[in-house]
């Protein structure tokens, strides 16, 4: 009996020094395998305007696009002059030296050594002065590039401009002002407010220019700004600037980040306050205190921010300020899987917020996999701008990138991208939308493909959950027989074919349904300036397996627009008045010319099928709807707001069960180390249609493959338009009070109709010679007649946009087509304060109509413009 006993005492004995071995061999691997991340080391630039800084740059670490690195501009006087202070941060530069360059990046404008600077007290200051190669009022890209002791050199972006009537001085001064104002309570600073209705006074977290005095000013809240507050300029014209203020300020031993953005206007006599927001978020800190029963308070935070929770609801993840945590209920413990922000370390560098964090999944393990793109901050890929994917191991505490993908423009432009479509498989595939391409990446082999290229603004849909997606197999928007249903977890691909001479668009999902529609290819028309109606005799709502869940189709009645919203699909109709097109030629001849539209991206179609009817064939009817019936499973933590009497309302995260506050554990995961390099690469696609961005308050706000979706949104929000060369397409304001373009003459119209008229004045001020009649007759729209005749030239469809936008391009000497409802066309060619100036070819006059009459008078006709700009 001794023996077995014996053998049973030594089994137990092995098997617990062999859990002491494995114990000792991963707690080991965890202190030496793994690292804190690593400081910031860049130094940062300065610009000095009458000697206080502004448009603090950061460094890249690569060559970026330049046209699209616009964070800011900087001015420059008649002397051409830029004064640069250079924090050094105790890095060695052994040398500097600028670069001048057209917007765009195209053009070497001027390359020089920076060789007279002062270097003291770790700070560099130089004037660099620009040689006489610039055009005055027109924008160029700096780039200052510093070369380190270790053969680094590191790249500082910023336009320039030489003006001397932007009264920049003055602009500056007044928002400086106006900041410190809102702290005193000043009340000289309520004269610039529009306060009304629009404006939400029951929480700091967002005020605007519609507030009231005492939300302006801080209420009862009185905060201590801590930090001098930085100014950037982001845009500058004549009368009008575009300012944001980045400061922090303290309350009850909370940190709270303040953004302000200005749009100002100068005049002789004052200035004037055209746009103002400010956001307020505080900086969270993982403790006991923000613990409380079931919640997780965030205090004075965006209501709007999501959270991703596992399956079971006992695992979260929610993103504050840039800082990505977790709760897992079942262990009781709090995790900060990663910030750039150091709360030992008041560094400014690491407070930089042009990055963002994504979480992609969340698993009842715990483990979490996120992404972190944008500038990096510090770290491994320090200066890069791209996409870093993490994977947290809750057992272990670490995380662990996966992969990491450059990008060579802006973070601005990689952040409106990513909120496309971004999403991790069950099987380690992460799936993006990039410049119109849709990829894949296996994160286990580190690698990529292409699954869909030339990807139209409105030719794919991707479901709220990202997990479903659908594409059109052909670039152009009206002309697509075949749709390309996908999960992206299963990697299933689904097609669906339009019926015999009919064409199918998708509208979106609800839920994982997709919901598509249907026209006949006879029904789809298009007049004269290439605006196509695409009338839909049937919308279906169809589930991944291919059963249609729902057909909605009526005699006589059309879908034009589909808006899911939630589980509604409301749908805009019309119905047919007029005789459609019926030969099968003609329809060719349409379809070929969509196509022939479409080749340089820019869409001769309406904008997001909110159709202008101009023609007698189609008239709108009531909208109608279709319910979902099937709810989403609702999520069991959930983000809610509370009043408080001393900061209104507060952000808290609700979850499902009383967290034990006294036992809480807090980790700080640190990252594993591993050799080589997990960088992919990605095979870029060539034939990108040309897309157009919209900037505004917060960067780029919408990217559009049509130039008057851009503009309308533009104008709504006061921002400016930019295309793929970084030139200005359209701007808000600065106008000049009057312009009229007088090389342009009464037209002769003999034997020729309006709309060739207008395309000959057109091709004749530009100087080329045409007969746009026999090209109309043959069949060219004209669109076409202008970008065959004009091909140095982008040519604009504006329908759909205002009177008052489309006079931008009047102002800077170019004339706009207006198409009528009869088939007619005029130009407009100038303005006053209170008049257009019309070309008319059928009076074959030049005459003045009053503003608001002209407005009316295209509006009725359907605001069917067409213009250009020259390409610079």
């Amino acid at each position: 009996m001794k023996k077995p006993i014996l053998k049973g005492i030594t089994c137990v004995a092995v098997f617990f020094i062999t859990l002491i071995i494995i114990s000792i061999i991963t707690n080991k691997g965890n202190t030496d395998m793994t690292m804190e991340m690593a400081p910031a080391s860049y130094p940062l630039v300065y610009v000095e305007l009458n000697g206080e800084r502004m448009n603090c740059l950061h460094g890249y670490a690569r060559k970026m696009q330049e046209s699209y690195m616009r964070d800011s501009i900087t001015p420059m006087g008649e002397d051409r002059v830029v004064t640069l202070a250079i924090d050094k941060y105790k890095r060695e530069i052994t040398g500097l030296s600028f670069e001048v360059r057209s917007v765009d990046g195209s053009r070497l404008v001027e390359e020089t050594p920076i060789q007279k600077y002062t270097d003291k007290d770790d700070t560099i200051r130089a004037s660099i002065t620009l040689k006489d190669l610039i055009d005055k009022n027109e924008e160029y890209s700096l780039i200052i590039l510093l070369q380190l002791k270790d053969g680094e050199t590191i790249r500082y972006y910023t336009r320039v401009i030489q003006t001397e009537d932007s009264h920049v001085n003055e602009k500056i001064a007044f928002v400086k002002d106006f900041h410190e104002k809102t702290f005193q309570k000043e009340e000289s600073i309520a004269v610039y407010l529009e306060t009304n209705a629009e404006g939400d006074n029951t929480s700091y977290h967002y005020v605007d220019i519609h507030s009231n005095f005492n939300q302006i000013t801080w209420g009862d809240l009185n905060p201590t700004e801590i930090s001098p507050p930085s100014v950037t300029l982001r845009e500058l014209g004549t009368q009008t600037a575009s300012i944001s203020v980045d400061s922090y300020v303290q309350k009850d031993e909370e940190t709270y980040h303040v953004k302000e953005f200005y749009r100002v206007r100068y005049s002789a006599d004052r200035m004037y306050l055209l746009d103002y927001t400010r956001t307020m978020n505080q900086v969270f800190s993982a403790s006991n205190k923000v613990f409380a029963n079931n919640k997780i308070i965030l205090g004075i935070a965006d209501p709007g921010m999501e959270i991703k929770e596992s399956d079971d609801g006992n695992i979260i993840a929610f993103c504050q300020e840039n800082s990505l945590y977790s709760y897992n209920a079942t262990d009781n413990k709090c995790a900060s899987l990663f910030s750039f922000y150091n709360s030992e370390n008041d560094d400014v560098r690491d407070i930089y917020d042009q990055h963002d964090i994504k979480v992609l999944s969340v698993e009842e393990s715990g483990n979490i996999r996120f992404m972190v793109y944008g500038y990096m901050n510090r770290g491994r890929h320090e200066g890069c701008v791209g996409i870093q994917l993490y994977y947290y191991n809750s057992v272990l505490n670490t995380i662990e990138e996966d992969a990491f993908i450059e990008y060579d423009k802006s973070y601005a432009l990689l952040q409106e991208e990513m909120e496309q479509l971004a999403y991790v498989s069950k099987s380690s595939e992460f799936y993006f939308i990039l410049n119109g391409t849709f990829y894949s990446v296996n994160l286990d082999q580190k690698t990529s493909s292409i699954i869909a290229a030339n990807l139209g603004e409105d030719t794919v849909k991707v479901s709220r959950n990202n997990e479903m997606i659908v594409w059109q197999t052909e670039q152009e928007k009206y002309n697509s027989t075949k749709l390309v249903l996908m999960n992206l977890n299963t990697k299933k691909q689904t097609d669906i074919n339009a019926p015999a001479a009919t064409r199918i668009a998708p509208l979106g999902f609800m839920n994982s349904d997709l919901i598509y529609g249907v026209a006949d290819k006879g029904d789809i028309v298009k007049d004269t300036s290439g605006m196509i109606t695409f009338p839909m005799k049937e919308v279906i709502i169809q589930s991944e397996s291919g059963e249609v869940r729902k057909s909605y189709k009526q005699d006589n009645i059309y879908v034009v627009d589909g808006e899911i919203e939630d589980n509604l699909l409301n749908m805009k109709r019309v119905k047919k008045t007029g005789t459609a097109v019926e030969a099968d030629e003609e329809v060719d001849k349409n379809m070929e010319a969509v196509a022939e539209n479409t080749v340089s991206g820019n869409e001769a179609v309406d904008e997001s099928l909110d159709i202008q009817f101009s023609s007698s064939q189609y008239e709108a009817v009531a909208d109608d709807q279709i319910m979902n019936n099937v709810e989403e499973i609702a999520a069991r933590n959930k983000v809610e707001t509370a009043a408080t009497e001393n900061y209104e309302k507060i952000v808290q995260i609700a979850l499902v069960s009383t967290i034990p506050t006294r036992s809480i554990k807090y980790q700080t995961p640190k990252e594993v180390l591993f050799e080589g390099g997990r960088e992919i690469l990605l095979e870029e696609n060539k034939d990108a249609v040309a897309r157009y961005y919209v900037y505004g308050k917060n960067g780029i706000e919408q990217i559009s493959t049509k130039p008057a979706s851009a503009i309308n949104l533009a104008s709504g929000i006061s921002g400016v338009v930019l295309n793929d060369s970084g030139q200005y397409v359209w701007k808000k304001g600065n106008l000049a009070t009057k312009n009229q373009i007088m090389k342009i003459r009464e037209p002769e119209t003999a034997d020729k109709d309006s709309t060739s008229v207008c395309l000959d004045t057109i091709l004749s001020y530009e100087g080329v010679n045409r007969n746009s009649q026999y090209l109309l007759d043959s069949g060219k729209t004209v669109y076409s007649v202008l970008e065959e005749n004009l091909p140095d030239d982008e040519i604009l469809m504006l329908n759909g946009c205002s009177l008052e936008s489309i006079l931008y391009y009047v102002n800077q000497d170019i004339p706009v087509l207006a198409m009528l409802d009869d088939g007619n066309a005029v130009l407009i060619i100038g303005f006053n304060e209170l008049n257009t100036v019309i070309m008319n070819p059928q009076t074959g006059t030049i005459y003045k109509m009053g503003m608001n009459d002209s407005a009316k008078w295209f509006e009725e006709n359907g605001n069917s413009f067409i213009t250009y700009i020259r390409q610079d």
